[in-house]
């Protein structure tokens, strides 16, 4: 009996692949230049196909014989269902599988197979053979082309030009190449693996770069916060001190100053709060103007106009001095002319607006990004620092349509307009 198994959806189904499949472990450059060799080496053609016996390479040293039978009508489905039939018996057996093609030549079907894992075939042969045994497999009983190469004069002589092989020396030659393959195929999957362990590794080692860079930027700032925690009660009895003495000394301008200032840095040293009250917060920014003020005389006057319920609408804490000190910083004090700023706020339906004008140089929104990547004295980088984040605070909280707007015009001055949700609970997403 022929030892023949026909190839169904069941057994297909049997063959799993899971992490890897026969090209992108070996890759087809590599596999093609597998069968090259072999082929030279054995005077035998050869195809790879995969676990579903589709073939993955060009086909190697194919007779002239089997190209001219796959280039007609049908023929080349009937040569591709033989070479999967090898293929399929090859990995139910998970041995090599030696027989007969539908036009009597003797092939081999190899399965590669890399740590218990069936990934597909390496088909080899189109040889003529004439002492194998009788339980060989000849699919020749079992299919049959429509072209009878034995009635054809030129497929007959094709057929007849094909080499003879003893089918000992078959065996040898289909054992050595499944030697081969299963060598440089453990040889692939351990360099795999081994390229695999080393990216795991290089993550680990980044991943723990990054904790041990965050465990020392939170010290960093455990420290800072550590020195920042100067009494507060102390500072503030310093003040005090100073204002008292001003005011024995006849001081009353040191007084003002030192009251005022005393009064900025309590809010400012407030920073648990994250909202606070708009007119808070534009209280704070009227003793910045007038240390200001105090400061540098009649360079600038200012304007503050109320539009809303004084008592309610909120803000989030911390984001209109930055935008002031820049318009005092960068737009009053290096004009050569007398500075005016006008801070108005107003309270619309679902939104509140703050408008910041100052008749300086100033900067614009692009000089203020390209400021924040130069080598800028650290004040005036902090500041311009300080404002970029407050604008990517708004958007991220917010929105695009909350983004700050800053308008700069050439000799003319410098508007900046701040937008927020009147509800500060309107978080996006």
């Amino acid at each position: 009996m022929n030892d023949c198994i026909s190839s169904t959806g069941e057994s297909k189904s049997r063959f799993l692949i899971e992490e890897f499949d026969i090209a992108s472990l070996f890759g087809k450059e590599m596999l093609e230049e597998i069968q090259e060799k072999v082929s030279r080496a054995t005077g035998l053609a050869f195809v790879t196909v995969d676990y579903k016996g589709e073939p993955v390479t060009k086909l190697t040293a194919f007779t002239p014989f089997c190209q001219s039978i796959r280039e007609r009508s049908g023929g080349e489905m009937v040569c591709r269902s033989s070479d999967a039939y090898g293929a399929i018996m090859a990995a139910v057996t998970q041995k090599t599988n030696v027989y007969f093609c539908p036009c009597g030549l003797i092939e081999v079907a190899i399965p590669i197979i890399i740590k218990g894992q069936y990934l597909g075939g390496f088909i080899g042969g189109q040889i003529r053979c004439d002492d194998a045994p009788e339980q060989i497999c000849r699919l020749k009983n079992l299919q049959q082309h429509r072209i009878d190469y034995e009635e054809n004069r030129e497929t007959k002589s094709l057929f007849n030009a094909i080499s003879k092989m003893r089918y000992a020396q078959f065996l040898d030659i289909a054992d050595m190449v499944s030697m081969i393959i299963t060598q440089v195929g453990e040889k692939e999957l351990s360099r795999l693996e081994a390229q695999k362990r080393t990216q795991k590794e290089k993550e680990f080692y980044h991943e723990r770069e990054q904790i041990i860079q965050r465990e020392k930027e939170l010290k960093n700032e455990e420290l800072n916060a550590l020195k920042a925690q100067i009494n507060p009660h102390f500072l503030f009895n310093c003040l005090t001190t100073i204002s008292n003495l001003a005011m024995i000394e006849d001081a009353p301008r040191t007084n003002d100053m030192t009251t005022i200032f005393a009064e900025l840095l309590r809010t400012n040293l407030n920073t648990s709060v994250k909202e606070r009250l708009l007119s808070e917060e534009i209280n704070n920014i009227e003793r910045y103007l007038n240390i200001q003020k105090i400061r540098f005389g009649d360079k600038f006057d200012y304007a503050i106009n109320r539009d809303f319920n004084e008592q309610e609408v909120q803000i989030p804490s911390f984001i209109l001095l930055p935008f002031v000190e820049n318009a005092v910083v960068n737009g009053i004090m290096p004009s050569r002319e007398k500075g005016y700023l006008k801070i108005t706020a107003t309270e619309n339906r679902d939104t509140i607006a703050i408008t910041i004008e100052d008749n300086g140089k100033g900067l614009s929104g692009k000089k203020i990004a390209r400021k924040s990547e130069s080598d800028e004295p650290f004040s005036e980088h902090s500041l311009v620092q300080t404002i970029k984040e407050i604008c990517r605070r708004l958007v991220e909280a917010y929105g695009r349509d909350y983004d700050v707007i800053i308008d700069n015009k050439k000799g003319k001055g410098t508007t900046c307009r701040i937008t927020y949700p009147k509800d500060l609970g309107e978080k996006v997403g």
